[in-house]
């Protein structure tokens, strides 16, 4: 798309690292106006639609209309550089100061799906806007806001983690633990064998070269033999594929949680985020969520959350997880107590 030359102008003043983005979004917009060349008045448009601003307007024409400058003097807006993002929302009138990415294997019939997740993303949703976290975070923050500072968070529906909560602050996977029914004798079909992409399942009584290869023929040679199935839970990732095509439920799912994982990021200095806690219901997700907003604004020195996990320790937050849980656990005994007592 052709460009006019205040336009152009205009385009050259913004920073090279996000030019070609505002460029892109500039003419996405002049195109769906239908027009063919853009003007300054495009270019304001786009800074009253992407930043929640408008123009400015003098007897010398348009001023101080940079949609994309990075100059802290410009407009009194604390969270004019937030509101560039495509990831900025609002809530009860604050940006909020989190951002929850989910993966879409429940609108898509995902065939890895364990259980679904849009029910747990409210939940923490709802959590956050409680306790006023944004409004909280955001007085502690000096000078204008930037994406960052968000609490970034990511929710995926199996294992294969396609929403990358690994590198989040806050990130959570459904996991099927998965477990042996000595009870069930396994029948030697290795279908267990073939759907587990970690290799972390054997079956003695059959021959290594039967587990690298199973079909019909060579099952049968095995018929009369006892077979006893072992998973290696240091490979295994508790997908549940191998409980969901088991014919003799042998192995089946003992229970469907989180795994809870926390201080990744990408950035100069990448991370993966730390697993806090392995098995985990959806009460101890949200006590796993307060105790890290509890750290997020006890800080005195405002930080990302990743060189925050850091320079706490995975052990400490740990420790507090489990004082939390326990006062939780603590609460729900009390409030059964006097339950019971009332009916008395």
């Amino acid at each position: 798309m052709e460009w006019d030359k205040e336009a152009s102008l205009r385009l050259e003043k913004i920073p090279v690292f996000v030019r070609r983005l505002a460029r892109s979004k500039i003419e996405k917009r002049a195109n769906e106006k239908g027009k063919n060349v853009v003007t300054v008045e495009d270019v304001e448009d786009a800074k009253a639609s992407f930043m929640g601003t408008g123009s400015v307007k003098s007897d010398k024409g348009v001023i101080n209309a940079d949609p994309f400058s990075l100059d802290s003097n410009t407009g009194e807006d604390k969270f004019e550089i937030l509101k560039r993002s495509d990831e900025y929302e609002e809530e009860d009138g604050y940006p909020a100061m989190y951002h929850v990415d989910i993966c879409r294997g429940e609108d898509v019939e995902c065939p890895f799906l364990i259980a679904e997740i849009k029910g747990i993303s409210q939940k923490i949703k709802d959590r956050l806007k409680e306790v006023e976290f944004s409004k909280k975070l955001i007085k502690r923050i000096d000078g204008k806001i930037l994406p960052h500072q968000r609490l970034k968070i990511a929710i995926a529906s199996c294992p294969n983690c396609c929403s990358m909560p690994q590198i989040r602050d806050f990130g959570l996977h459904i996991r099927a633990k998965v477990y042996v029914d000595e009870s069930f004798a396994c029948n030697g079909c290795g279908n267990c064998l073939r759907a587990c992409k970690e290799g972390a399942i054997r079956i003695t009584g059959m021959s290594n070269e039967v587990q690298g290869e199973v079909t019909e023929e060579n099952t049968e040679q095995h018929e009369n033999k006892e077979r006893v199935v072992t998973i290696n839970y240091d490979r295994c990732v508790h997908c549940g594929l191998c409980a969901e095509v088991c014919p003799t439920g042998t192995i089946k799912i003992e229970k469907k949680c989180f795994r809870v994982m926390i201080g990744g990021k990408l950035g100069r200095h990448p991370r993966f985020a730390e697993g806090l806690i392995e098995f985990a219901d959806e009460s101890e997700v949200l006590n796993a969520l307060d105790v890290c907003v509890e750290a997020i604004l006890n800080e005195k020195r405002e930080k990302r959350f990743g060189v925050l996990v850091r320079k706490i320790g995975i052990d400490e937050f740990k420790k507090r997880l489990k004082d939390k849980n326990n006062i939780s656990q603590k609460n729900v005994n009390d409030k059964e107590v006097v339950h019971s007592g009332m009916h008395n």
